[in-house]
């Protein structure tokens, strides 16, 4: 049996130089060898993991086995909001959606696009840049800004958060995760504050129109929601709008260009939404999520006991030969609405991400722009990874172009 993941030992280890630097090859000797596999090293009772397609589909879509009431990361944490199962997860959903409408969507188009080209503007004459510093990380993070109504000059503070939020996952301590958590709490919290002041002195119609004053004048069961209720929400919002979409676009880039199919793309206009997809597939920005089992479960010979924090990887998902023809290899000729219906990256069911649309918009617009404005574009140096073993995709970018 050859090893799972790395080290002399055979063990999987999700934390492990090895499997970080390279997840797939993991991922497949885990649907090879053992689908269910459970990794002791991390808090007290360590975590399994899913690896096949079937599993991980049939586990993001049954919440009342797989519950989210313990979050949706390895530690154990309520976290409430769209991190529950239903009927209080519904409740938010309905919330949220509200902000993602396509009809929303479709109007943020013209000011992406607009956005998106200053920013090239801002680095395109000087011949080479740090896709990522220079334009990914700051385009999602301009965008959930503009959405939820907070000024552009804070943005540089929600990435800090929003990184250190993120990099809390890596440890098993809540309160490494809680400390990051409580910045973002404390400054939307005070603008909500102040949007409360401002509504009783002048009328909500006094209000800015945007999801923040949305959230704060929505109510349910005849009363508005609490700050304990709306900010984990806030706080989903703000994480999930910018570091997702930020890998989404460097992942495809990269990948392109690694692969020598940038041509196709700037010559072919209209693989840019194959591309996309493609990418989603094959290098899912979120390389999994977690639930809790609500009672003992036995899948592929192995007991699961009540109260496990169980993974299921959408990256492995998305590569499983029982599900995809040629899975490991990156092709722009597969059928883009086959690619959207099954792929796993975005959730699955009553769980799908509400700003996916968004983010496909935000990706379509990035590589179009690119291949107008950057001729010649190409890596110019290696990439570096992004911190944290539940994300997968380039912290830097090195490219140059002309």
């Amino acid at each position: 049996m050859r090893p799972l993941g790395s080290g002399a030992s055979g063990e999987y280890d999700p934390f492990s130089p090895e499997v970080l630097e390279d997840p797939a090859s993991a991922h497949r000797a885990l649907r090879d060898e053992c689908p269910v596999h459970h990794h002791a090293g991390f808090g007290e009772k360590g975590f399994y993991t899913l690896s096949r397609h079937a599993d991980v589909s049939e586990f993001f879509g049954d919440w009342g086995l797989w519950s989210s009431e313990w979050g949706q990361g390895p530690i154990y944490v309520r976290e409430g909001g769209l991190k529950s199962d239903p009927p209080e997860h519904t409740v938010y959903r309905k919330l949220v959606t509200s902000g993602f409408t396509a009809r929303r969507t479709a109007a943020l188009e013209d000011w992406i696009t607009a956005t998106a080209g200053e920013l090239i503007d801002g680095f395109a004459p000087e011949g080479r840049a740090d896709l990522c510093a220079s334009f990914a990380i700051p385009l999602p993070v301009m965008v959930i800004a503009k959405i939820l109504g907070v000024p552009a000059s804070d943005r540089a503070d929600f990435k800090d958060w929003s990184d250190q939020f993120m990099a809390g996952q890596n440890a098993a301590d809540p309160a490494v995760q809680g400390a990051a958590r409580a910045k973002i709490d404390a400054y939307f919290g005070g603008i909500l504050a102040q949007r409360r002041e401002a509504a009783a002195a002048d009328g909500p119609e006094a209000l800015p129109d945007d999801l923040l004053t949305a959230l704060l004048l929505a109510e349910h069961d005849g009363r508005p929601f609490t700050d304990e209720e709306l900010l984990p929400l806030i706080l989903l919002l703000l994480v999930g709008g910018n570091e997702t979409t930020t890998s989404l676009i460097a992942n495809a880039v990269w990948r392109l260009l690694h692969l020598g199919l940038w041509e196709d793309i700037r010559s072919r206009p209209e693989l840019v939404d194959a591309a996309v997809e493609e990418s989603l597939r094959y290098d899912p920005p979120v390389l999994g999520l977690y639930r809790t089992n609500t009672r003992p479960v036995v899948l592929h010979g192995t007991e699961i006991p009540e109260n496990s924090k169980v993974q299921g990887l959408y990256a492995s998902a998305n590569r499983d030969p029982d599900a995809w023809d040629d899975p490991d290899t990156f092709r722009l000729d597969r059928d883009v609405n086959d690619l959207r219906r099954r792929h796993l990256s975005f959730g699955v069911g009553q769980y799908l991400c509400p700003g996916a649309a968004l983010a496909r918009l935000e990706a379509r617009i990035s590589l179009q722009l690119f291949a107008e404005r950057l001729p010649g574009l190409r890596l110019d140096g290696e990439p570096t990874r992004v911190d944290s073993f539940m994300m997968w995709g380039p912290s830097a970018l090195p490219v140059a172009w002309g």
